[in-house]
């Protein structure tokens, strides 16, 4: 089993980085310079799965199914060779308040030690009216839900959506 999911892993990130969508399109000026990669996004790179979990409804059981598919996925990949982040943006911003979270906050925790991180979109914290002290203290306020999104699948990682 551990090979099959190594191989599904090998595969799904071979499509990601070289699929039209991440790479350059025919007669598309190829001589933009990128902005070189930061320490931590040179980090990433080298890890086997790269995984990016998006949810974006207030429905606990996407949140829940996002959780266990990392935990199977950590029976499969060490957690060590593994990037596993989940950006919530929308509605579901609102499942990473403490007092919403705290019904998963073991597990979120536990997964956070094995170096999940917990993204929420500032924007659509702003909408809700969400403030950064209301969220559980794993959650990392990023900017823009959908931005990060992108970055991230074009760093290679795998878009999942529960």
């Amino acid at each position: 089993m551990k090979s099959g999911l190594w191989i599904l892993c090998m595969v799904v990130l071979a499509l990601a980085l070289f699929s039209p969508a991440c790479g350059a399109q025919p007669g598309q000026d190829q001589s933009v310079t990128k902005r070189p990669l930061t320490k931590e996004e040179r980090k990433r790179m080298d890890k086997m799965c790269k995984v990016v979990f998006h949810v974006d409804s207030d429905e606990e059981g996407r949140l829940l199914m996002a959780l266990e598919n990392t935990k199977n996925l950590f029976k499969e990949v060490p957690p060590q060779q593994c990037d596993v982040q989940m950006v919530a943006n929308g509605k579901a911003v609102l499942l990473f308040r403490k007092d919403r979270a705290a019904k998963y906050a073991s597990e979120m925790e536990a997964l956070h030690k094995q170096g999940v991180l917990f993204k929420a979109c500032r924007n659509a914290m702003a909408k809700n009216k969400v403030e950064k002290s209301d969220l559980s203290e794993i959650c990392e306020v990023i900017p823009a839900g959908i931005l990060e999104l992108i970055n991230l699948q074009q760093e290679g990682f795998a878009y999942i959506k529960p």
